[in-house]
């Protein structure tokens, strides 16, 4: 029997990005080079969560998405707890790949269809949905599926973003907010999931030749 794989959503990504990345980290550990990383995202996100939470104890959307979602938040937040946590997985005993993830936050609509959303932090207004934001969504939708959720093909991005084109400057860091609603595809989860056990029963994989860091370390194994 083939050795378990655990992947995320995102490095399903990194597998869509560049293959051999992939199979390094899986198969021999090694990870793509990282420098410095700043404590903003992550401090946002929690805000943005405990921002949730407190309207959530309302039984309300915030007001800053008031009438922009359909439904509302997930009421319980022992349930929402559970979500944001890598306790939500999936085990596909064929391919011997567990797949995990974790929501941000999700909503209930009112036909009790439980329905994802995602926060991105931006310095400049949004322009276009990013392909890996698209997937990411897919795979929670897969996610809640696969754990018997009511769920729908429907995701949002909920956008928070600086704009400094049209600042208040009596609250010059103001965020903005934009939705995208997304449709996921959780066929295409299952399908990456296939071609993950496909490409670690093989042989390394070729680099993507988009693939900067296998550009600049040419290695030769």
């Amino acid at each position: 029997m083939p050795n378990i794989i655990t992947v995320s959503p995102s490095s399903i990504n990194l597998f869509h990005e560049c293959p051999k990345c992939f199979w390094l980290k899986q198969k021999q550990g090694i990870s793509r080079p990282s420098g410095p990383m700043s404590t903003l995202p992550n401090g946002m996100d929690y805000t943005l969560k405990n921002y949730y939470d407190e309207w959530r104890k309302k039984g309300k959307l915030p007001p800053m998405l008031e009438g922009k979602l359909p439904g509302k938040l997930l009421p319980d937040q022992a349930h929402i707890a559970l979500l944001r946590s890598k306790r939500l997985h999936y085990f596909d005993e064929t391919l011997n790949i567990k797949l995990e993830g974790m929501l941000d936050d999700a909503l209930m609509l009112d036909n009790n269809a439980i329905i994802p959303i995602d926060n991105k932090t931006r310095g400049f207004p949004p322009k276009e949905t990013h392909e890996a934001h698209i997937f990411q969504m897919s795979a929670y939708t897969y996610l809640l599926r696969k754990n018997n959720y009511p769920t729908q093909n429907t995701a949002y991005l909920i956008l928070w973003y600086l704009d400094h084109k049209h600042m208040n400057m009596d609250d010059p860091l103001a965020f903005n907010v934009a939705i995208e609603e997304v449709h996921t595809d959780p066929e295409k989860v299952q399908q990456a999931l296939q071609d993950i056990r496909q490409a670690m029963d093989d042989q390394m994989p070729p680099f993507a030749i988009t693939c900067e860091f296998c550009k600049y370390r040419n290695i030769g194994y």
